[in-house]
C-alpha cells in the first residue's frame, strides 16, 4: 500500500502527482490517501479503473526538479464509525 497525505480536495477530487499513481500500478500496489482526519482507500485491482481524470498540462515540481501531471480520484474517504461506550 502506498500511504500519501493531501492538504485538501478540489470539486470533490483529489489530485496525486502521477509518479506515485504509476509506482502503484507497477508494483500492484494500492493507494490509502488521507486528507485532514479521513482515510481513502484505492485496492490495487482499481486504481486504474478509479481515475476519473489528468491534467492537461504538468506542473513544476516545487520540491525538486522537473515536472508532474496530476492524476484526479472521487475523494470517497471511509466512513468513521465511533465505539459506544
Amino acid at each position: 500500500m502506498i500511504t500519501l497525505k493531501i492538504k485538501s480536495t478540489w470539486q470533490g477530487k483529489v489530485g496525486i502527482r502521477d509518479r506515485y499513481v504509476q509506482q502503484a500500478l507497477d508494483e500492484k500496489k494500492g493507494l490509502e490517501i488521507s486528507c485532514q482526519s479521513e482515510i481513502m482507500v484505492i485496492p490495487a485491482e482499481e486504481v486504474q479503473r478509479k481515475i476519473v481524470a489528468k491534467s492537461d498540462r504538468p506542473f513544476k515540481d516545487k520540491f525538486g526538479e522537473g515536472y508532474h501531471y496530476l492524476i484526479y480520484f472521487n475523494w470517497k474517504p471511509l466512513v468513521n464509525q465511533t465505539k459506544l461506550f
